[in-house]
């Protein structure tokens, strides 16, 4: 656990008056969403699988204590669609690929997005931004201007306002059945396009992978545009090479889909030969410091993680899919 979240539940409990639990805790709210940079680091996706639900709870309680908090809501949104993502999502591909339709790992995800879009809504309405408001301006067009004169270019802002939009819009890409969540889609690319235009390396690439998908999950009849996601991606790929999550991506919601095997094989070329770097880079010896080096910024560790456990998972079932 993070010696920051130590220091505060600290205060917050032995802390006589309310007040001032609510002072001191204040102070140290702005180091949660920095100390996500930790959790980004981690290469061990079975150590982020299992280390960061008490860590979810903890800002769950500090939010009662501070319930409008504008970090603590950021590290909760972000927290929980985080792990929405990299886990349940993770292991609902399996599910998916095994032609399993009850899947508990898809109930799990929607729980998980959901809760964080609901801690978003709260974020949004802290600046006067309700559910009928960003229907209407998202509606209207006007999405964009509102929300510059409502939030800033600040870390805690874009991040609040990026992982809320992540978590509608995955909602609705995990219940397509479901006409009323897929009129939400544009009022969720709305949000993205607010943040990307704003800092479009955000988070070590959730823009252009957020944009790849949307083009390339989407069938035709429904406004996708697969040969364009296919141009995001590869684009995505050539400029990140070591965000390994853009070439699962590709795999995911453009290459089996189209049951291209030829160019399956070409991107499980690479990640085969990265399979075998993670699989060094998890035991030290005295090439670690040159192996880590080479993996590119630290913060991309959980990515390549996750990464690695969906390219097992679309590898077991190849023969299947081919």
């Amino acid at each position: 656990m993070n010696i920051i979240y130590l220091l505060v539940i600290s205060t917050v409990l032995f802390s006589g008056c309310s007040s001032f639990r609510k002072m001191a805790l204040g102070t140290a709210t702005p180091m949660f969403l920095k100390s996500s940079k930790g959790f980004e680091k981690e290469p061990h996706w079975e150590t982020f699988r299992d280390g960061i639900p008490s860590n979810l709870k903890l800002i769950d309680g500090l939010l009662e204590v501070r319930p409008e908090d504008r970090y603590l809501l950021a590290s909760a949104i972000k927290g929980y669609a985080g792990y929405a993502f990299s886990v349940h999502e993770t292991l609902l591909l399996e599910d998916q690929l095994s032609d399993r339709f009850e899947s508990v790992h898809k109930k799990n995800a929607i729980a998980y997005y959901t809760k964080a879009f609901n801690y978003g809504l709260r974020f949004l309405e802290n600046e006067n931004v309700g559910w009928k408001e960003l229907q209407t301006w998202s509606k209207d067009g006007v999405l964009s201007s509102k929300f510059d004169s409502r939030f800033s270019e600040s870390q805690v802002d874009l991040e609040g306002v990026l992982f809320t939009a992540q978590s509608l819009a995955s909602m609705v890409n995990l219940q397509r059945d479901n006409m009323i969540m897929l009129s939400y889609l544009p009022l969720a690319k709305s949000m993205f396009d607010w943040v990307c235009e704003k800092n479009p390396d955000i988070a070590n690439g959730v823009c252009p992978l957020f944009y790849a998908s949307y083009e390339a999950g989407r069938p035709t009849m429904l406004g996708g545009n697969p040969e364009k996601g296919r141009e995001l991606f590869e684009k995505f790929i050539s400029s990140k090479p070591h965000n390994w999550l853009a070439r699962v991506a590709f795999m995911q919601f453009y290459i089996v889909p189209m049951l291209d095997e030829d160019l399956y094989q070409k991107q499980k070329s690479h990640l085969e030969t990265y399979v075998r770097q993670h699989e060094k880079i998890l035991k030290w010896d005295t090439d670690y410091a040159k192996l880590n080096e080479s993996l590119g910024p630290e913060d991309l560790r959980l990515y390549q993680a996750v990464a690695i456990k969906r390219y097992k998972i679309i590898k077991k079932y190849e023969s299947d899919l081919f």
